[in-house]
């Protein structure tokens, strides 16, 4: 996922420089860039920049999808876009389309819907904010964590909540200003090791 914090972290530049970049990038119609959280908002190739770059679009079943390390189902942790490994196909059982990801999960928040430590899950990016109940990603920026938690919006509050019944898992709560929307849930993958050790086989 390219974000303007990965671009300076990688190329070594000031924050102001990477900004007028990617900003004449976005005039000239290359790419798709709304920032909300300038630094943590992905970047992403319009067609025409795609276009432009050269570089074959993967399409059909050459598509490939990251795995972007891992995310916390549990208390947030720091985010990590860094890229653990590609995977191919996965459009033949899961709903993915170019440009979604798949995170690793680390925790147990999330296992009363049957996503267990270790497990894979798929995200298809989105800034719009979500319908209530949906299982999303989501990064507080002044901590810089991310998470994945079912939403929930009221009176300018967001409700992060686990899947999980014990009070080590309660609901987390943020002024709707203080959370990113990064995506949502698509699909996930199972373990079996991972399983197998919580469920004591």
């Amino acid at each position: 996922m390219v974000t303007l914090h990965r671009i300076g972290t990688e190329l070594d530049l000031a924050k102001q420089n990477i900004w007028l970049y990617v900003r004449q990038l976005q005039n000239r119609g290359l790419i798709v860039y709304t920032p909300k959280e300038r630094f943590t908002t992905p970047i992403h190739l319009s067609e025409a920049g795609w276009a432009l770059s050269e570089v074959p679009r993967a399409s059909g079943r050459d598509l490939q999808f990251p795995i972007l390390g891992q995310i916390a189902a549990g208390q947030p942790t720091l985010a990590d876009d860094q890229i653990e490994a590609y995977v191919t196909r996965l459009q033949d059982v899961l709903d993915l389309h170019e440009g979604d990801f798949l995170l690793r999960v680390r925790g147990h928040s999330m296992i009363g819907i049957g996503i267990y430590d270790g497990d894979l899950v798929a995200i298809h990016p989105q800034e719009d904010e979500p319908l209530k109940g949906e299982i999303v990603l989501v990064t507080i920026p002044r901590d810089n964590t991310a998470t994945l938690k079912r939403w929930e919006r009221k009176n300018g509050i967001v409700k992060l909540s686990s899947e999980n019944p014990h009070p080590d898992y309660d609901p987390m709560e943020f002024p709707v200003e203080e959370v990113l929307m990064q995506g949502c849930l698509v699909g996930h993958i199972g373990t079996g090791r991972s399983r197998r050790a919580q469920n004591g086989e």
